[in-house]
Parts: structure tokens; C-alpha cells; sequence
């Protein structure tokens, strides 16, 4: 039988990304064995952005708990704010802005997971 992993934000390094963003995974592969979906926590600080880019085979959802931004799309602009979950599909560009004077904080989940969150991705 398949053992219970727990983990912590505090005992995960962060990922400092450009423009000014954090990202821990918590759950892939690589962290706790994960084989169908990987889940983490982004901070994009104010006025920095999650910049354009697509999930080609992944699903992807995402649960704002703090802040203000725009999940913008090439066909629409989703006011985000606390509360809020986003489904983006495979395939669809997409980018986050933080538009508040406040850290933009969000959950995200992908299935499957990226190669990059894989042991040898």
C-alpha cells in the first residue's frame, strides 16, 4: 500500500523566478513520488507577472488566496482576487499579473504534471 507524504512550505526552497516571482512545489515526482499530477504555490510580488506561456498537454488550476491580478488570455481578462479558482485548459496561452500593492498568492495543480517536475525531467 502506498505510503502518506506530507509536506511542508517551510522545508521547501523556494524557486526565484523573473519577473519578480516565487514558486515552491510541494507535490510532484521528484518531492513525494506523485505520478499523475503535481501542486505548488506561487507569490507574484506587485507589479511582477507570471509572463505568456502555454501548457500543451497539461490541465491546470489554479486558487488565488491573496492579492489582486488579471488572468488574461488571448480572448478574455479575469479580474482575480481571493477565492477565486481557474480552470485553464491544454493548449491555452496564458499569463498572471499582479495588479494590487500586495503579494499575488496562488495554488496551482497540473495533470499531469510537467516533465520538469518528473525524476530525470
Amino acid at each position: 500500500m502506498p505510503k502518506l507524504k506530507v509536506v511542508n512550505i517551510k522545508d521547501v526552497k523556494g524557486e526565484r523566478r523573473e519577473p519578480p516571482r516565487m514558486s515552491w512545489i510541494l507535490i510532484s515526482e521528484k518531492m513525494v513520488g506523485s505520478q499523475n499530477l503535481s501542486m505548488g504555490v506561487n507569490e507574484t510580488y506587485p507589479g511582477g507577472m507570471v509572463p505568456d506561456h502555454v501548457h500543451e498537454k497539461e490541465e491546470e488550476v489554479m486558487l488565488f488566496l491573496a492579492g489582486r491580478g488579471m488572468f488574461i488570455t488571448d480572448d478574455e481578462q479575469v479580474p482575480l482576487e481571493p477565492g477565486m479558482a481557474v480552470y485553464n485548459p491544454p493548449g491555452g496561452k496564458h499569463r498572471i499579473v499582479n495588479t494590487g500593492d500586495e503579494v499575488l498568492r496562488f495554488v496551482w495543480i497540473y495533470a499531469p504534471q510537467l516533465k520538469t517536475h518528473r525524476i530525470g525531467g
